[in-house]
């Protein structure tokens, strides 16, 4: 490891002081924190000699793999022995040894007979050594490892100082990737803009949640700069789709010249005219990218120069040597920022913008929302979009798909904005809300809406029928089964959905009709953020918004309400039956109980013309005129809509006076494509009239 550091082969590690100078460490942290990378750094401060004199020596990397591997019976506990007298001996000469074991909680399996357990494990020969200082060593582990064997052995434990690693921040790991860049730019042959760093640590610390800072950033900074390398190898988009369309307008040619029919003449001139001006936009798209693709090769040459002089004033022990480098190296740079500086300018039109964008040679913040997207699926405009600007229009966006219920949007906006403005606690979800209202009256759509306005889909979305769990048994299927039971193996209904798509509306759908243990389960969760699976991992709801409905005092709100905002006294004595069914310590956790009202008649109106929009869309139809009388779309709306069912039967309506008709006129054929279908209410206004004519002239 000294080797490798001396010669630059690790990157510069930033952040990690504190570790680094602890003494006889294990290092215990989640994968991904950097905790080899502290040892790197330790690595690079013993090869450039910026530790004390006791420290000084040759840093080894020990790899448990190899001493494992083939190990007969004694052979495992011989090799183990060898690399202790090898490092007891180097501590008597100029370079004493200093191992990193990386998975340092191996060494307390014991495999001396044929892999079995039955053998004395590295442990038991390690204790002695390390008493007597004679064997120094770095080890890292994570801290359930850790835990489970290394905490376990006393007299292990006390041997080295347990070091927590923790995730750093964004600010660090921010400082982490700008101190790597450098590396995988001359990695990948790439330009990695400074406003993509910022970018990658951000967005892979909001979506990325089931990974660590700064290995999550990283990998979507290697990522991204990996795909950037396979596509500087194929053709760029713009013209690729020129090729394609000139290859239809050659083919489309040679066939009106085969044919030779006057009257196709004009077509003839207008797509020969079309296929020279491609040919003249191809051309030009040609030079250009003949002109960026040279730029580039001379900035990778002038990276292959830096890093080469870099890795001479290294090396080099010569003063007047490392000063004419020095010299050199300041030059190239210099040179470097230069030429990058001097891009070709491919802002002349719409195409050349559409090339420059298909020249992958520059990262910037859309390369990196691009790698996002294919695991979250969240579109790259909405991961880039300003968070201001998305929660100032929240509610804006909410009614317009939500209509007649604009307190419930309105509380709905707030908790989000109270949460996302950081004056929220951090440690809870985004939001935890309850709906009730009578039937139909739109809290699904509004928890659909929500999704598709914080998350991008209405996908993203995990329902849980409260039906389902009204047995106390049954509540293990939110989390999975405890080991030993069937079912161990398949993870919970909830926490895996969780587990793989942490930003998510969770829909708890008719609570009142769950067990008691339901709602402590999600006291943890309401409270803390936080819940732990049958296999004892920790799901992360902090970035969810919980929504529970009810159906609890609907009666009252149908009966009394009518189209009003809730009166003081409506919303206490709903809530004294909320006290009844749950107890205080649940109720307490819940952010808002948001009240529906029954939907006023206009709103009513705007709903079944949007439903007929979207009827006028559907397969059967799209070839029909269909044209809907004014009475008719008053009697569907008085008929569809009840105090019980609200805008539910809405639907229901429709298909039995409007599409059994039509279903039935299909199939036997008495209405043709092109046909126009009128709707009415028929004689004694008991239901809908359908009537048809002949096509539209």
């Amino acid at each position: 490891m000294s080797e490798l550091a001396s010669h630059g082969k690790y990157n510069e590690v930033i952040g990690r002081e504190d570790e680094i100078r602890r003494n006889s460490a294990v290092l215990i942290g989640e994968p991904g924190v950097g905790k080899t990378a502290v040892v790197e750094g330790l690595a690079q401060r013993i090869a450039t000699s910026q530790v004390p004199d006791s420290l000084k020596g040759i840093m080894y990397n020990l790899d448990l793999g190899a001493l494992f591997a083939g190990a007969g019976k004694g052979e495992y506990e011989e090799r183990v022995k060898g690399v202790i007298d090898d490092v007891a001996r180097s501590q008597q000469t100029e370079h004493p040894a200093i191992l990193f074991i990386d998975e340092i909680h191996l060494i307390t399996a014991g495999k001396s007979s044929g892999g079995s357990n039955s053998g004395m494990d590295a442990a038991n020969l390690l204790k002695p050594a390390l008493a007597r200082g004679e064997f120094r060593c770095v080890g890292a582990t994570t801290l359930a490892e850790y835990r489970e064997h290394i905490e376990k052995d006393g007299a292990l434990e006390r041997r080295f100082a347990p070091v927590i690693v923790n995730e750093p921040t964004t600010e660090e790991a921010t400082h982490i990737l700008r101190g790597s860049r450098e590396r995988y730019e001359r990695h990948h042959r790439v330009w990695i803009k400074d406003e993509s760093i910022p970018t990658a640590v951000t967005l892979a610390h909001k979506y990325l949640t089931a990974r660590r800072l700064p290995d999550s950033a990283i990998d979507l900074m290697d990522e991204a700069c990996a795909s950037a390398r396979v596509a500087q190898t194929m053709q760029p988009e713009a013209v690729d789709t020129l090729k394609q369309q000139m290859s239809y307008l050659t083919t489309y040619i040679t066939g009106l010249e085969r044919d030779s029919d006057p009257q196709d003449d004009g077509a003839l001139q207008q797509a020969k005219r079309s296929l020279a001006d491609k040919q003249g936009t191809l051309k030009r798209l040609e030079e250009h990218q003949e002109s960026i693709l040279k730029w580039w090769k001379d900035i990778a040459g002038l990276q292959d120069a830096i890093s080469s002089t870099k890795r001479k004033v290294e090396l080099t022990k010569s003063r007047s040597e490392k000063s004419q480098l020095e010299n050199e190296l300041k030059r190239l740079r210099n040179e470097f920022s230069k030429r990058r500086s001097k891009e070709p300018d491919y802002k002349g039109s719409t195409v050349d913008i559409r090339l420059s964008r298909s020249l992958p040679h520059i990262i910037t913040s859309e390369s990196i929302a691009a790698i996002v997207e294919r695991s979250t699926k969240i579109p790259v405009q909405r991961l880039l979009a300003s968070e201001k600007a998305k929660l100032m229009g929240l509610e804006i966006a909410l009614s317009d798909q939500v209509k007649g219920q604009p307190e419930a949007v309105a509380a709905v906006s707030h908790a989000i904005k109270l949460s996302r403005t950081g004056l929220r606690n951090s440690d809870q979800p985004i939001a935890s809300l309850l709906f009730t209202g009578p039937s139909g009256t739109r809290k699904t759509l509004l928890s659909q809406a929500l999704a598709q306005e914080l998350f991008g889909s209405r996908n993203d979305m995990v329902r849980i029928d409260g039906s389902e769990y009204s047995e106390s048994h049954s509540v293990s299927r939110l989390i999975g089964a405890p080991p030993g039971y069937v079912g161990y193996d398949q993870g919970g209904q909830l926490t895996e959905y969780v587990r793989r798509k942490p930003y998510c509306i969770v829909l708890l759908d008719e609570i009142e009709k769950t067990c008691p243990e339901f709602a402590t389960l999600f006291l943890q969760v309401l409270s803390e953020g936080r819940l732990t699976d049958g296999k004892g991992r920790l799901v992360d709801f902090r970035n969810c918004v919980i929504i529970m409905t009810s159906n609890i005092g609907a009666d009252l709100l149908a009966n009394k309400q009518g189209t009003g905002k809730p009166s003081e006294e409506l919303r206490i004595e709903v809530m004294k039956r909320f006290a009844r069914q749950f107890p205080p310590e649940f109720l307490n956790r819940i952010d808002d109980i948001v009240m529906f009202r029954g939907i006023p008649e206009d709103v009513i109106q705007q709903i079944l013309d949007k439903q007929l929009d979207q009827l006028k869309q559907r397969e059967g139809l799209r070839n029909l005129y269909l044209q809907i009388q004014p009475d008719a779309k008053r009697w569907l709306a008085k008929e569809g809509v009840s105090a019980q069912y609200g805008a539910r039967l809405l639907a229901r309506v429709i298909q039995k006076q409007l599409l059994n008709h039509l279903s039935q006129a299909l199939l036997s054929e008495s209405v043709q494509d092109g046909d126009t279908v009128f709707v009415r209410v028929n004689g004694d206004g008991s239901g809908l009239a359908v009537d048809f004519a002949g096509p539209r002239r």
